[in-house]
């Protein structure tokens, strides 16, 4: 017999098969033992055969997860905004509401008190239209826009409705020792409609400029007269607050006719100044002083010869209907040309002389100008000057031409004055136009009154 390996002589332990354990658990009854071995037994078993998910399949799972979380937030704050957007618009509703409330309440009231009606005005200027009593409903009424009180108020800062006028009346004023200023304007105004129907209203802007600054009493009576009168729109008054320089650095030289001295340089830069600021008021610019009244009826004449004269040459470069720095109309797309003109050259001619030679084109430069447009002559005389002493010459006259008188040589330069052999049947020279188109001479002097106009029979009467 083999002895054990430890020498003592004894058996080692023999190992228990399972079987033999779970006989041992059945005959011991411990049946408690042996169902906590079952049910360790059932979980390997289905730990063992269910399939473990990989990772892929994880991070799937939760990615999907993540998802579903950012779509809920989106839609939540979708949610959010449409909620925001309704509650101001019913914010918005409700205050339209209210608002139309308090006109419908505010309509009411006018209704039951007559004492908040608008203020009802006579119109007595307009007594032809008796459909049209009051000034309240004189708006509809075409006859009653002539009354001044109906008659919409002009805007000072656009002169009227027009956004650009027919005609611009430029005159410089300064001192005299009679109101010939008050004059003058009249002369224009009274021409001038109240009716909106007329072809003129609201299409005339006299421009008058104190261009010798403080101190000139007539032309602040003027503008406290004119600046809410009726024919307000009419008119506008500006002060000249920075005059331009004299280029000869104040040399105070007396010239002569030809050649101006410092006082006729002064008056070249007013008219200059005047031009530019009437840059784009209406199409046409009408020079004029403050001592040249516009004889009766002068005005329809000023829309013939323009008229007639676009007829003759279209784009015809000026008119003269009188004689100095008078009665002379260009173009507004000349205007600032000619400003321009007149200072660099104010050392050299009066501006009465300038004038013809720009538009006669007696320079290279004013020849340049020109362009091959015709300057024209009207036959007649359009303005009468108040007392006898020159504006530009400071020297007594022995005589002015009256209105309606015809103008020629000597009181114009021949290359301005009407030419009375080649237009003898006409008004406006030049006139060598096509027969279809030639209009003949219409008897302008025979629709001035007596008092002002030219009469052949006694030429020294007034």
């Amino acid at each position: 017999m083999q002895q054990s390996p430890s020498g003592d002589g004894s058996k080692a332990p023999r190992p228990q098969a399972p079987i033999n354990i779970f006989r041992r658990l059945l005959l011991g009854r411990n049946v408690l033992n042996l169902c906590i071995i079952l049910l360790l037994l059932t979980a390997l078993y289905y730990l063992h055969t269910s399939p473990t998910p990989s990772k892929s399949t994880i991070l799937s799972s939760a990615t999907d997860k993540i998802n579903n979380n950012n779509d809920a937030e989106d839609e939540l704050a979708s949610c959010k905004l449409h909620l925001s957007l309704a509650e101001r618009a019913a914010k918005s509703a409700a205050d339209s509401a209210a608002l139309t409330n308090q006109v419908l309440e505010s309509l009411a009231d006018e209704i039951k008190d007559p004492s908040h009606h608008a203020e009802i005005i006579p119109c007595p200027a307009a007594p032809s239209c008796p459909e049209c009593p009051t000034c309240h409903s004189c708006p509809t009424c075409p006859t009653c826009a002539s009354c001044p009180v109906c008659a919409p108020a002009a805007d000072p800062d656009t002169y009227g409705t027009h956004e650009k006028k027919w005609l611009t009346i430029g005159m410089p004023t300064v001192p005299r020792p009679e109101n010939h200023l008050g004059e003058t304007i009249d002369s224009w105004l009274k021409q001038l409609p109240l009716h909106a129907k007329d072809p003129l209203f609201d299409d005339v802007i006299l421009v008058v400029m104190n261009v010798h600054g403080p101190g000139h009493k007539w032309f602040d009576e003027a503008k406290q007269k004119y600046t809410n009168s009726e024919k307000s729109r009419y008119i506008k008054f500006i002060m000249l607050e920075n005059p331009l320089n004299d280029p000869t650095h104040g040399r105070q030289d007396k010239g002569d006719a030809n050649h101006p001295g410092h006082r006729v340089r002064k008056q070249t830069r007013d008219i200059s100044t005047v031009l530019s600021h009437s840059l784009g008021l209406s199409d046409f610019y009408f020079f004029t002083e403050d001592d040249m009244l516009l004889c009766p009826n002068a005005l329809p004449s000023i829309q013939y010869m323009l008229g007639k004269a676009e007829k003759y040459k279209p784009n015809f470069m000026s008119i003269r209907a009188s004689y100095g720095m008078n009665g002379i109309i260009i173009r507004d797309e000349d205007v600032k040309g000619f400003s321009e003109y007149l200072i660099q050259h104010q050392e050299r001619r009066p501006p009465d002389h300038l004038v013809v030679e720009w538009f006669a084109g007696e320079t290279l430069q004013s020849k340049s100008v020109k362009n091959s447009r015709s300057h024209f002559s009207f036959r007649y005389n359009i303005l009468h000057h108040l007392g006898i002493v020159s504006t530009l010459r400071s020297e007594k006259s022995k005589s002015f031409p009256k209105c309606f008188e015809e103008l020629g040589e000597p009181t114009l330069f021949k290359v301005e004055a009407f030419d009375y052999i080649k237009c003898r049947n006409d008004d406006i020279s030049p006139c060598d136009v096509d027969e279809n188109v030639k209009t003949p001479n219409v008897g302008w002097g025979m629709m001035c009154d007596s008092s002002l106009c030219f009469n052949s029979k006694n030429p020294n009467k007034l």
